[in-house]
C-alpha cells in the first residue's frame, strides 16, 4: 500500500532534467491511482523488478491496497466511484477517509462499495499487479 502512486507533485527539474518532488512526504493512504506503482520508487519497472527477484527465490508475495483514495488529486476513474453525503443544507460532500469512530483523514476520500462497480475497479487494480 505505500508503494501506490501518491500525491508527490512530480515535476522535471528545469536545469537538469530530473524528475523531483515537491511532496516527497505525501501521506501513503492517499493514493492517486491504485493501479499505479508509485514513480518515486520505481514505478512499474521497478515494482517488476521485486516481483521477479521474489520469485527467483521462491518468496511469496502479498499483495496490500487500500480501499481510499486521494480527495483532491485522485484519478478521474474514481469521480462515479466516490462516496457522497448531504450536508444541513443539502449540498453534496465528499465523504472523507475515517478510522471509522470520529477522526477523518481530509487527504483521502472514501469510495461508495455500495456498488457493485466499485468493488470490481479495486480487484482489477489489485489482479493488475499478480
Amino acid at each position: 500500500m505505500g508503494t501506490l502512486e501518491r500525491d508527490n507533485q512530480p515535476f522535471n527539474h528545469k536545469y537538469n532534467e530530473r524528475t523531483e518532488y515537491r511532496r516527497d512526504d505525501a501521506s501513503a493512504q492517499a493514493s492517486v491511482d491504485r493501479s499505479m506503482p508509485n514513480k518515486m520508487l520505481g514505478g512499474e519497472q521497478g515494482l517488476r523488478g521485486i516481483m521477479r527477484a521474489a520469485k527467483h527465490h521462491r518468496v511469496k508475495i502479498i499483495v496490500d491496497s487500500l480501499a481510499r483514495i486521494s480527495s483532491s488529486r485522485h484519478n478521474r476513474k474514481y469521480n462515479k466511484h466516490l462516496l457522497h453525503y448531504l450536508d444541513e443544507d443539502g449540498r453534496r460532500n465528499i465523504c472523507y477517509g475515517t478510522d471509522g469512530q470520529q477522526q477523518k483523514f481530509e487527504d483521502t476520500a472514501m469510495l461508495n462499495y455500495r456498488m457493485i462497480d466499485s468493488w470490481e475497479l479495486l480487484i482489477d487494480e489489485i489482479v493488475s499487479y499478480t
